[in-house]
């Protein structure tokens, strides 16, 4: 992802308005072969999907690209309810509305089915 030259252009891959996130809704995964789980607030929710914002300097960015479609579990913001595994596809990893969340990157999300 570093070292894409593509990657310095601003873009938006986003086709819809976002709305902000639930509270405390995350999601946690383990990219590829690694054996480091990633866990990640859930951010900008739309009727088509959502995404989570990872630090440009983030190592998961090594381990992921769009397209990938990865297990996820998924953690409700009520700490009571148990966390929900969904296969997730990546859509996109784009650069942030210019102006917001200065040195991460936004990873969009789409629910395929439940694992």
């Amino acid at each position: 992802m570093k070292n894409d030259p593509d990657h310095t252009k601003k873009m938006n891959l986003r086709s819809e308005a976002r709305t902000k996130s639930r509270e405390n809704a995350s999601v946690e995964f383990i990219p590829g072969n690694n054996k480091i789980a990633y866990h990640f607030k859930l951010r900008d929710f739309s009727s088509k999907g959502f995404g989570i914002m990872v630090r440009k300097d983030s190592k998961v960015l090594n381990h992921i690209k769009a397209g990938d479609v990865l297990d996820m579990k998924y953690y409700p913001e009520e700490a009571t309810r148990n966390p929900v595994s969904h296969r997730t596809q990546i859509k996109h990893i784009s650069d942030p509305e210019l102006g917001k969340h200065q040195d991460h990157i936004l990873i969009g999300l789409f629910i395929l089915e439940k694992s």
